[in-house]
Parts: structure tokens; sequence; C-alpha cells
């Protein structure tokens, strides 16, 4: 179920992915052109950066739930298989728990129970918490950045249910034979 829930998020994620990185490019064209004839669009500047942090943020996740993560694999290649799975659930542990960190950060950060309790109203939050997360603009698009900064929780708990499924499918994967990779054996269901 949870592998499930991962499989479906990962592929909302990379359609997200897909259409970012098409904008991406149009809007730094669209700014190349302003600049060319002496107009440029400042806010689009920023909003192509912000863009990029996006981009950044969701590819994470997709390259969690990929198990496509750059990893040097020195000591799971020298170790007998046994400790090689102890090893692989040791890396899924601390990934899980990097993702469930930075989801309670993120909700100390964002804290939604103080800000229902205001009434929504962010000044009374700020004066509360002295916290002016949803208080402060962008430079050029005058819009709140907590706006762009929802990427981070969303992340955090995608990037959580990825490294659950990963940590399970780890302690299902039967030992494999000499010369079998563990991804292949997970990604074929053995």
């Amino acid at each position: 179920m949870i592998r499930a829930l991962s499989n479906t998020i990962g592929r909302a994620e990379r359609a997200a992915l897909r259409l970012l990185v098409v904008v991406l490019p149009l809007m730094i064209l669209v700014n190349v052109a302003g600049r060319a004839l002496k107009a440029p669009i400042f806010w689009l500047d920023e909003l192509a950066v912000l863009t990029m942090v996006w981009l950044a943020m969701l590819g994470l996740s997709v390259t969690l739930q990929m198990r496509e993560a750059v990893a040097v694999t020195l000591l799971t290649d020298a170790v007998p298989e046994r400790l090689s799975k102890l090893l692989r659930c040791a890396a899924d542990l601390v990934v899980l728990g990097f993702a469930v960190a930075l989801l309670v950060l993120c909700y100390l950060w964002f804290d939604p129970l103080l800000l229902w309790r205001s009434g929504f109203d962010f000044e009374a939050f700020a004066a509360e918490s002295f916290n002016f997360i949803y208080q402060e603009p962008t430079a050029t698009l005058g819009l709140p950045k907590f706006w762009f900064w929802l990427i981070l929780p969303v992340v955090a708990f995608t990037s959580s249910i990825h490294a659950l499924a990963n940590l399970i499918d780890s302690l299902r994967t039967p030992h494999s034979a000499p010369g079998t990779s563990t991804a292949a054996a997970v990604a074929s269901g053995e």
C-alpha cells in the first residue's frame, strides 16, 4: 500500500517536473527577449529562480522514490549480502529520519495550529510567535513568500512516503544471488 502511494505521488511529481522543465526555459527566453528590447521583466527573473528551487525540490523527492541518488557502494559491494542488506536498511532509515525531521521542522516553521488559532490573521500570528513567515513578500512579484516555501513541507511529506516505501522494500527483499542487483530485484517485484 505504501509503495502504491509512493508510486502515485512519484507520477504526480514527475508530471509537475515536466511542466516546470518546459515553463522555466520559456520564462528565461521571454526575459532574454525583453532585455534585448530594453524592456526587461524583472519579476520574471525572480519567478525563474523560484521555479528552479521547485524543480530541485521535486527532483530530490523523485530521486528518492526511484532510488537513483548518487551513492558510493564500495562498502555494500564488498561485504556479504546479509550485511549489505543491513547497510541498505540503515541508509533507508537515515533518509527516512532526515525526511521526517524536515517535515517536523516545516511544521514548526509554518505552525498551522497557531495560524488557525489566530484566525488566519497573519499579524496576530506574527505578534504571538515572532514568526513573520506569512508576511514577508517576494522582492519583485509582491506575493507572500510562504506560497513558494510551501514546496518544503510538500517535499518533506512526499520524501517521507518514498523513504518509508524504500525501507519496506529493503526489508522485504530477499537475499539475492551473487551478481544480482537488489535494485533489479525490487523493481521486478521479487
